[in-house]
């Protein structure tokens, strides 16, 4: 597994340790399992986006053939 350093803000620093410290994992790994999650869910949205831009992209062509 890769090891990596990152600087986050405090607050965040402490949010983190509170769900660690909650369920017994440690500091690094719900800091990995946030990030993974994050990188999840960011993947899904730029799909959602490429997704509307081709189907708006199909919309204007259509639109412009009807003209």
């Amino acid at each position: 597994m890769a090891k990596i350093d990152v600087t986050i803000p405090d607050d965040l620093k402490e949010m983190l340790q509170e769900l660690a410290d909650d369920t017994g994992q440690s500091l690094s790994s719900v800091a990995a399992d946030c990030i993974k999650l994050g990188i999840l869910d960011f993947i899904e949205s730029r799909n959602k986006m490429e997704v509307y831009r081709k189907l708006r992209d199909q919309r204007q062509q259509r639109n412009k053939g009807e003209q």
